[in-house]
């Protein structure tokens, strides 16, 4: 992984490496890609919309959306002028991010299992869908963004009990609530995991971002999908339970920090190759001043 995954790290490389059975049908597209050409390849590809469009290095949910036609992927495009992944929309109801490495006994780990509880709305029969998100502490600083987004349903009163899921993107910023769900581990999860990502080259410590059915798709083997899996800059996001002691949230963090340290550390006893002082200078470089547009990796 470049950088350990903490940047320029491209998501359709690590896809590809996955079976095909836990992955959702994708495809990149660079800034050169012709729109005839990339309507070609959304046929091609049996895609149906609605579908996901994402930047192919981007982080943190920056730039995700669930895009409904043709239309609005060229809308999209124009915002962004860099290699984008599109992907078709897996409707399952389960979100989670599984943080997984390998220890330097090279054992597999799961220390961290966060489930991602989705920014839904419930009617009252007297509010409007403006004053609903308003009132919503988690998405009232989105408000003007919505607006736009739900312009035909933004004055109207929301029916008593009728429930709107606003963002279906798993982010903070957008309204997610993030529950620890390390109660949820199993066996079958730990060799799944494994199954995943033992062909990606590099690959030592990440998260796994993937949808499920339910929770006996470990045990059945069906019913899931790899949405995305990132490296070093992912973070243990069961700490933001709600519930969650902050104390509890900076002991966690420092012990996945030391295990980063650990694990680096084994890397450089074992006199493997690492980039350089001035590759990660040019890399961090790229990133502050945005010029990922200008890279292509295939």
């Amino acid at each position: 992984m470049n950088f350990g995954g903490a940047f320029l790290s491209s998501k359709h490389n690590y896809l590809k490496n996955i079976p095909k059975k836990w992955k959702p049908k994708s495809i990149r597209i660079d800034q050169t890609t012709a729109l005839v050409d990339l309507k070609n390849k959304i046929e091609l590809n049996s895609f149906q919309f609605p579908l996901i469009l994402k930047p192919d290095m981007g982080e943190r949910g920056k730039n995700v959306e669930k895009i409904q036609n043709f239309s609005e992927i060229k809308s999209y495009l124009v915002r962004l002028n860099q290699p984008i992944l599109i992907q078709e929309f897996i409707d399952f109801p389960i979100e989670l991010g599984i943080l997984f490495f390998w220890d330097t006994h090279n054992n597999p780990q799961i220390t961290s299992i966060g489930k991602k509880e989705f920014c839904v709305l419930t009617g009252n029969g007297n509010d409007t869908l403006e004053a609903l998100v308003s009132k919503n502490h988690r998405i009232a600083h989105r408000k003007s963004t919505l607006k736009k987004k739900y312009t035909a349903q933004w004055n109207q009163i929301i029916p008593l009990n009728k429930k709107l899921m606003v963002e279906p993107i798993g982010n903070h910023n957008r309204g997610t609530t993030f529950l620890d769900a390390r109660d949820r581990y199993s066996e079958e999860m730990l060799e799944w995991a494994v199954d995943c990502v033992k062909n990606i080259q590099g690959f030592d410590y990440g998260r796994i971002d993937l949808k499920i059915k339910n929770w006996d798709s470990f045990q059945t083997k069906r019913g899931i999908k790899i949405l995305e899996i990132n490296g070093v800059n992912s973070e243990p996001i069961h700490i933001y339970d709600p519930n969650y002691s902050i104390w509890k949230a900076y002991s966690d963090i420092f012990y996945h920090m030391k295990v980063i340290y650990c694990l680096s550390k084994h890397k450089l006893n074992k006199t493997q190759q690492t980039p350089s002082l001035f590759e990660f200078i040019q890399g961090s470089r790229i990133v502050l001043n945005n010029e990922i547009s200008q890279i292509s990796y295939k």
